[in-house]
């Protein structure tokens, strides 16, 4: 069996400047960080990634080492000016590229196929503010013509803070979005219902936690999450006249998951998984264990599925 090694190269010079630095503490690592490489070795296929300046070159490889595709996006922080992807079955050859304008709005997307051909156009643009309203228009247009056009009218109530958003594409409902905020302009609870009748509802309360309701008109079922004051999810419950799943997740002190529990509607432990850490001297992981555990003996029996290695260079 061939082990096939996933390589994410995550940061590169990043401790340099005070910004890169502070990009290097977002994601959770400590010290003067100057470059991560990631390995994961697993049996199913993998990721290899190449950071360099602008560009992210990201590989894909079947199960048997062979390069599957091939992706370089060209960036700038978060913007993707260019995408383009070759590679075989199932992934299609093909360049996606954004325009931006001076204040970092996506206002066009060209994709081309394989061959240089334009297969669709995407604009946006700011239609009409008038008081308290904004309207925005997004067009999709392919070789053959218009396709579709989306409008998003955006009403802030400056004495309640609450927000309405509507968005419809070619007159047809798709969703309709109220948000209300604290005094402070935090979120407080919001609510937003698509065009089939699903929507998804949430409340941040006053102890930091928050609830979420998600209801699919299509399967007629409820996802319930609950995520800590630390914005970690904690709890999701999946509920329909025909399956119950309740999920539990635990993190460690430094926020890193640690494990998931799966149960069934009588309580009884469907599935578990967990992670273990090994650090530097620095408190940065350099090793990840994932192990699942066989549920059907009794003591259950671990089974790592997957090691992942971190390299980290210090200034």
């Amino acid at each position: 069996m061939v082990r096939t090694a996933i390589v994410i190269l995550f940061l590169t010079f990043l401790a340099g400047t005070p910004a890169r630095a502070q990009e290097a503490l977002a994601i959770g690592l400590k010290g003067h960080v100057h470059t991560v490489l990631t390995e994961e070795f697993t049996t199913e296929g993998g990721v290899r990634g190449e950071s360099r300046g602008s560009t992210l070159d990201v590989y894909r490889y079947k199960p048997d080492g062979s390069l599957w595709a091939r992706t370089v996006y060209s960036r700038n922080g978060w913007q993707v000016f260019k995408i383009q992807t070759t590679g075989t079955s199932p992934f299609q050859s093909s360049t996606t590229q954004n325009v931006f304008d001076a204040e970092g709005h996506a206002i066009e997307t060209d994709t081309y196929n394989e061959n240089g051909g334009l297969v669709s156009k995407t604009t946006n643009e700011l239609v009409q503010k008038q008081g308290n309203t904004t309207v925005y228009q997004r067009t999709e247009t392919s070789a053959n013509g218009p396709v579709s056009t989306t409008e998003v009218s955006d009403t802030t109530d400056p004495q309640t803070g609450i927000t309405h958003q509507v968005e419809t594409r070619d007159g047809k409902l798709q969703t309709d979005w109220v948000i209300q905020r604290n005094r402070d302009g935090t979120n407080n609870k919001d609510k937003i219902v698509y065009g089939d009748g699903a929507y998804n509802e949430r409340e941040h309360r006053p102890d930091g936690t928050t609830v979420e309701d998600r209801y699919s008109a299509l399967t007629k079922s409820h996802t319930y999450q609950q995520s800590d004051a630390q914005g970690h999810l904690i709890a999701v419950i999946e509920k329909s006249d025909s399956q119950y799943i309740r999920c539990t997740y635990s993190f460690d002190k430094e926020g890193r998951p640690t494990g998931q529990i799966n149960y069934d509607a009588a309580g009884n432990v469907i599935d578990k998984s967990t992670a273990e850490y090994r650090d530097d001297p620095h408190g940065n992981w350099i090793e990840k264990k994932s192990i699942v555990w066989d549920t059907k003996v009794e003591p259950m029996q671990p089974k790592i599925i997957m090691t992942t290695l971190r390299t980290i260079n210090y200034y």
